[in-house]
């Protein structure tokens, strides 16, 4: 097995041909994601014994194209996943700071995004000038040591 991984990205034929699986959730020239039936269904396979590279075959994905780093990969994320409480959902659409924009974002909103990107802003200036002051406080006392030498 070839090893693909993210500094060995997969072609652009790679890609249209892994799309073409119905277990595939998404593929980028550096990800491969599943779908959460094929996840369930490679972790029963697992637990019976059969590998992951074959449980792919079986189902029509060609483990040669992702390589055996990604196999392994997600063969050990399968492991993890199992012992989550979510089990093998993908958990990743919760995580956001703030909700996606819908375009309907009222006046108020905006602005009160403004305003904490200004005071954001306003206090990473005040850390970028006591670092430069702590700086220049270190150059002299610096200076002052290996001028007297």
């Amino acid at each position: 097995m070839s090893k693909k991984t993210h500094t060995n990205p997969l072609s652009r034929k790679e890609i249209e041909m892994l799309r073409k699986s119905p277990y595939i959730a998404s593929v980028t020239p550096n990800t491969v994601r599943f779908t959460e039936a094929f996840k369930e269904l490679a972790y029963e396979k697992k637990c019976q014994g059969i590998s992951v590279a074959e449980t792919m075959r079986q189902c029509g994905i060609d483990p040669e194209i992702l390589g055996a780093s990604r196999v392994e990969g997600f063969s050990y994320t399968l492991n993890k996943k199992a012992k989550q409480k979510n089990g093998f959902a993908d958990g990743r659409s919760g995580n956001y700071r703030r909700p996606p924009k819908t375009g309907e974002e009222t006046m108020e909103q905006r602005i009160s995004e403004l305003e904490n990107e200004l005071a954001y802003t306003r206090q990473e200036v005040e850390f970028l000038k006591k670092l430069q002051a702590a700086n220049m406080e270190a150059q002299k006392q610096w200076e002052s040591k290996h001028r007297q030498k």
